[in-house]
Order: C-alpha cells, then structure tokens, then sequence
C-alpha cells in the first residue's frame, strides 16, 4: 500500500460517490481515506439510508477500504455511538470505519491522525437534530485526545488559522458567524502545533488550495467538494507527496 487516496467533502452525493470509487478501483486503489462532510447515516427522508447502502456495497465490489473522519454535515451523535472494532475505529460495515475525534494509526508506516468537525456557518438554515448537530464543533477535548506525540499525517476536516481560504458564503452572514467559526480554526492549528505533522489534510471550505503553515513545515492540502477537480488527491506514503486526480465521469467517457 505505497499509494492511497484521499476524498473532500461528498455530502451524500450518489453519483460522484460511484464515480470516485470507480475511479480508486480502476487506479488499483484498496484504500481511501475521506475528510468529512461523507453524510452517511442521515436522517430518513433525506437520503442518507441510500447513500449509506450504496457506499457500502460500492466499497465490497470495488475492495476499497475507506476511512473518514467526521465533518460538521454529519450525523454526529450516531458516528459517536457506532461500535469501536479493535484498531479503535467506529465501524458501519467492514470495509467503511469512521475515525473518531483524536484517534490515532498508522497506513503503511505512516503515523495518522483524526481530528473531524466545524461549526456550519451555514446553520441559520438548516433545523437542529435534522441538518446539524450540536457535537459539530471541536473541542478542547478533543485536542487534548490527539495528543502532542509527532505525527506524519493529520486528516482534519476545518482548515487550520493561518492558511488563507475563501469563502463562498455572503459578506453579511459572515460578518455574524464567522469569529464562531474560527474557534474551531484556532485548535486545529493548536492541534497542528501539538503533532508537528509534515502534511494536514482538510476540506470544508469547497475549494482547493495548498499552503504551508506560518512558523512551521507543515502543507496544509485544502480538498475541493464532490464534482469539482481538487475533490481526490493521491497520497504517496513513502514520500508524503500530494498529486491532484482528475475523476472522469461516464458522461465524458462516452463523449
């Protein structure tokens, strides 16, 4: 497993799921790794129980293992509650695990580490218990689980302060919610500060850009959402190298 891949955000997007794992499959990928914002487990009626169905049957006939952390369009409570298989991840079926706030492991001698969630700016619009939930936001714990042992690879779902995004939301409402927002910011970057790690993997802001963190050594890849370019990266764990994946879908096939 010298390669692997690594998704954005999916936010329960059947078709680029297929696409993507299509896509893994046909590179020789056996192993991917999701940086929230998957969406598996939502609410009935809003097609979360088929997109979780789907996935997991896609993940068997492709024998793709994937891991994702969680993000802040997820079903936390439910992620939390999931039972814990050996190598401390939640498991929904055997091939799809979940990787708690803190948890730490290692893929292909890499040290890994989980530190999901953020704070929805857009929460205004979506109904508590139904499209967010409160355990969205990191926590001080959940810093302080990750530990400050030196680490190679962070996954994170918020990008740390300190690497300049763009937001795609309107000026007002940031205005409102956006110091809420970078609370989360702040301890992903003391959690950066913590572990020293040589690469930190995010999504969230639904873009894709690369940085390197002030003061430090550490690239920051910021993944793109599902059917934009920039959603899959290949992750090179001898070298730590990043390369963009350009996904063909069927349409462009048979054009």
């Amino acid at each position: 497993m010298a390669r692997i891949l690594v998704a954005g955000d999916w936010h329960g997007n059947i078709p680029w799921m297929e696409t993507a794992l299509r896509h893994a499959a046909g590179a020789g990928c056996t192993a991917l790794i999701q940086v929230g914002d998957l969406a598996v487990l939502w609410p009935a009626g809003n097609g979360g129980d088929k997109f979780t169905r789907g996935l997991q049957r896609r993940l068997d006939e492709h024998r793709i293992t994937m891991v994702s952390v969680d993000g802040n369009h997820d079903v936390h409570p439910l992620l939390r509650s999931l039972p814990l298989n050996a190598e401390g991840f939640g498991v929904l079926s055997h091939r799809l695990l979940y990787a708690p706030r803190g948890h730490r492991w290692e893929m292909g001698g890499v040290r890994s580490g989980a530190l999901g969630g953020a704070y929805s700016i857009d929460r205004v619009r979506r109904k508590l218990g139904r499209a967010w939930w409160e355990e969205e936001e990191i926590a001080e714990a959940d810093v302080e689980r990750l530990g400050s042992g030196p680490l190679d690879v962070l996954i994170t779902h918020e990008v740390p302060a300190g690497i300049d995004v763009v937001s795609p939301f309107p000026r007002r409402l940031l205005e409102a919610l956006e110091p809420d927002s970078y609370t989360s910011r702040i301890l992903v970057r003391d959690a950066v500060r913590n572990t020293r790690p040589r690469l930190v993997l995010s999504g969230h802001r639904h873009q894709r850009l690369t940085a390197v963190m002030p003061g430090t050594e550490t690239r920051v890849h910021v993944l793109h959402k599902e059917s934009f370019t920039g959603n899959l990266v290949s992750l090179d764990l001898e070298t730590l190298a990043v390369e963009d994946v350009r996904v063909v879908r069927a349409s462009e096939r048979r054009g």
